[in-house]
């Protein structure tokens, strides 16, 4: 590797956040991506190829390839999907947890030499709850970081956490267990958001993985040491559900409106779709923590936007392309006529 370039190792670089981090570093040439995968030939790991990113395969339950993975690396970023349906053993449950494939990337990529990790990570939902709402994904993600930060070898370990996607929205499949929005009307006419109360003030944590959380991640890389422990809140736009609905209605002028579902979070119906239990759960952790989605510490956006704006400053980028995106621009942007 140049001396003069960083190589950071991306593991989940073809999903969501590992995309959104591989495509920021990518624009800066002080570093190098390098792009994990089990499938180097999916549409995904071509098209970051194109971009300038080395591809290479490997299997997050194999230590061997995974320490050949991270060589060479100066940095990492490991995001591991809980709902990967390619990892069967996370998808069903059966065999080894998703802690055992974090602790064995974790593990490589400490003894491959990496110094600076970022890890998606989660808060300790069982025990913020006291054992009331258990997120399985949750849990196994605060595993894993409790363990990366025991091991000596890395110089720096920085643990994020992922707001609500905005990009949720764009699909259309789920809407209708959302009540419709923002895709189908219904029978009164309206767009109708239909979720359980967040809990607390009311502050969701909204993020814009395309816009924004790679930049958050590379801000990090930026000046690692500053970070070093801290955790993260990759947030966007922080508002209630009732406030987003309005700044949709604003920008589109449909007839648009949020109806809590009452009495709790237990009434909400996630129609036998398996990936939805854990959105389900999620109320049910907000409900009872006053809101937290990231930990015992309250939400916040100052520091997503200091390392946004780090890293928008090192890119060059104009005055005005230096901010977090807010929920209502977000919306301005694809779905404004």
């Amino acid at each position: 590797m140049s001396s003069d370039k960083k190589r950071i190792t991306i593991f989940g670089g073809t999903g969501n956040q590992g995309g959104s981090v591989a495509y920021s570093l990518l624009q800066n040439l002080d570093f190098r991506v390098r792009v994990i995968t089990r499938n180097p030939q999916s549409d995904a790991s071509r098209k970051l190829a194109a971009q300038g990113a080395e591809i290479v395969q490997g299997n997050g339950f194999s230590s061997e390839e995974m320490l050949s993975a991270f060589s060479d690396s100066w940095g990492a970023f490991i995001n591991i999907n809980s709902d990967d349906k390619g990892a069967k053993a996370l998808a069903t449950g059966d065999g080894p947890t998703e802690f055992d494939m974090g602790k064995v990337i974790v593990d490589a990529a400490a003894q491959a030499g990496v110094k600076h990790l970022v890890f998606s990570s989660g808060p300790p939902c069982t025990e913020m709850t006291e054992g009331k709402v258990r997120m399985k994904a949750m849990d196994m993600k605060c595993k894993t970081e409790q363990y990366a930060k025991t091991l000596d070898s890395l110089e720096t370990f920085v643990p994020i956490g992922a707001g609500w996607f905005l990009e949720n929205f764009l699909g259309k499949e789920v809407a209708p267990v959302f009540g419709g929005f923002p895709h189908f009307l219904d029978d009164e006419g309206y767009l109708t958001f239909r979720v359980p109360y967040w809990g607390g003030d009311e502050h969701v944590p909204w993020l814009s993985i395309s816009d924004d959380f790679g930049d958050i991640v590379q801000g990090i890389f930026l000046d690692p040491g500053r970070w070093n422990g801290r955790f993260v809140q990759g947030v966007s736009d922080i508002c209630s559900f009732e406030q987003m609905v309005a700044d949709f209605a604003a920008v589109t002028g449909k007839k648009t409106r949020f109806q809590p579902i009452l009495p709790s979070w237990e009434a909400f119906d996630t129609h036998g779709i398996h990936e939805l239990q854990d959105v389900k759960l999620m109320f049910g952790f907000t409900q009872l923590t006053g809101g937290r989605y990231f930990g015992p510490e309250p939400t916040e956006r100052a520091t997503a936007r200091q390392l946004k704006q780090l890293t928008a400053s090192k890119l060059g980028r104009p005055q005005d392309q230096r901010d977090l995106i807010s929920a209502r621009d977000w919306f301005t942007a694809r779905f404004a006529n």
